[in-house]
């Protein structure tokens, strides 16, 4: 009796040790890593992969909802990353709103896109992001479509706080030239790779930034407002109330392209 019981317990130790591993296994296929060394870590996400790590098909129309997922360390832990990569991803991730957003858009118009993640190691960590065409025999995207009604995707398109069509910015360019005197001009233009360049500056005060200074300066600016359908009373009271620098102007000038091709231009005096 006491050998059929550890025999029991062997087979069961076995049992649980093969599971362990087709679990492994299985979290090491489910993305692309295409480049690890001890400086960096690159690895390329499909479609197929977004919707298994964030239970969200990703669409045109719930662009936003993959993005508020994609801000969650938990998402990136479910991806395989440990909990301290998984925090670092998620914040640099939710850093630059119009750039992860517009890399997820442009996934929903190429079906070859993959999302791409690299993990700077080495000094001071950090992750960046862009976009890939990798194409992957393996990947199981065919069979994964049947679940996509089965995802809470209407649910939480409503409680999203995101408008949609900010997803759709291309290029941005902004001056504002006061009764003071005072000038402020600023340029915002979304790459086809997925970069940001952008440009701050106020003559005046002798103030001029570029890179990332600029485009957190432009992001919070603009953040809130509706920048495709808002009204030109309310793009103007909008930025001169972020601007911080009174309402009394002599020129504002204002215009807006959008990746679907239409425009948004007027000059007020």
């Amino acid at each position: 009796m006491k050998v059929f019981k550890g025999m029991m317990v062997a087979g069961l130790a076995i049992s649980l040790c093969s599971a362990s591993l087709a679990v492994v296994s299985n979290q090491a296929e489910a993305a692309k890593v295409v480049e690890s060394n001890y400086n960096k870590t690159v690895t390329l996400f499909n479609k197929a992969d977004i919707l298994e790590y964030t239970g969200l098909s990703l669409t045109s129309s719930n662009v936003s909802s993959v993005y508020n997922e994609l801000v969650k360390a938990s998402t990136w832990e479910a991806a395989g990353y440990s909990s301290s990569e998984a925090s670092v991803i998620a914040r640099d991730f939710g850093r630059s709103y119009y750039k992860s957003v517009n890399l997820l858009q442009k996934m929903t118009y190429q079906k070859d896109l993959h999302l791409k993640v690299i993990l700077i190691t080495k000094g001071y960590v950090k992750a960046e992001f862009g976009l890939q065409s990798y194409y992957v025999p393996e990947t199981p995207v065919t069979p994964e479509k049947p679940q996509e009604p089965e995802t809470p995707i209407e649910p939480e398109t409503p409680e999203t706080p995101v408008a949609p069509e900010q997803s759709n910015l291309k290029k941005l360019e902004i001056q504002v030239t006061y009764t003071t005197g005072q000038q402020v001009q600023l340029q915002y233009q979304v790459n086809a790779n997925g970069t940001i360049k952008a440009q701050y500056q106020d003559k005046s005060n002798k103030v001029q930034l570029q890179g990332s200074a600029a485009e957190e300066k432009i992001e919070g600016i603009i953040a809130g407002l509706d920048l495709k359908n808002g009204s030109e009373k309310e793009i103007t009271s909008h930025i001169l109330n972020k601007l911080g620098k009174g309402s009394s102007y002599k020129q504002f000038q204002f215009q807006g392209q959008f990746n679907d091709n239409t425009q948004v231009k007027f000059k007020l005096k």
